[in-house]
């Protein structure tokens, strides 16, 4: 999950739930829109408290990983870490308020269950439109998460909970 930069009680809280659902590395991001800025020795004291949430959230839920809470990223550093994932998406509301719902359900059909899959999330101001054009251009696939515009610490959880869903339907 990278996930634009926003108010400590939702990132944490975003770190914990995603880390009961299954994420794997959680990666802070700098974007236009968002309503707080992690400058020097505060970036590295929220790092540093994230990870003991994220150790804190995999133990609580018998988790083997605890995912890595990696360094404050801005978005030419985040598309360079991209080469190492399978699968790259970027959840934009644009695309929920124009109706463009089956992008996503087509990735989910197509997975095999091993692939790295990145997806970025705006904070609470949302994604800039240069910043996805930008994000698309480097190979993201802009999707929608459905019909209904969700919180900035509600879609992660939304997005992992429908993934875990989708790739264990198939050993029911």
């Amino acid at each position: 999950i990278a996930w634009g930069v926003s108010k400590n009680d939702k990132v944490e809280t975003i770190v914990q739930k995603a880390t009961e659902c299954g994420m794997a590395e959680f990666i802070p991001l700098s974007l236009q829109r968002d309503v707080v800025k992690w400058i020097g020795k505060k970036a590295d004291a929220k790092i540093e408290r994230l990870s003991k949430i994220a150790k804190g959230a995999a133990e609580q839920s018998h988790r083997l990983i605890v995912p890595q809470i990696t360094n404050l990223h801005n978005l030419e550093q985040l598309i360079h870490k991209s080469a190492s994932f399978d699968i790259k998406l970027i959840a934009f509301e644009e695309n929920a308020k124009s109706g463009h719902h089956s992008q996503l359900a087509r990735v989910f059909k197509q997975l095999q269950g091993h692939e790295r899959i990145l997806v970025v999330f705006g904070s609470e101001g949302g994604l800039d439109l240069k910043e996805v054009e930008r994000l698309e251009e480097a190979g993201f696939i802009s999707c929608s998460l459905g019909p209904r515009i969700l919180r900035a610490e509600t879609a992660p959880i939304y997005f992992l909970s429908a993934l875990s869903f989708s790739l264990e339907l198939d050993k029911v």
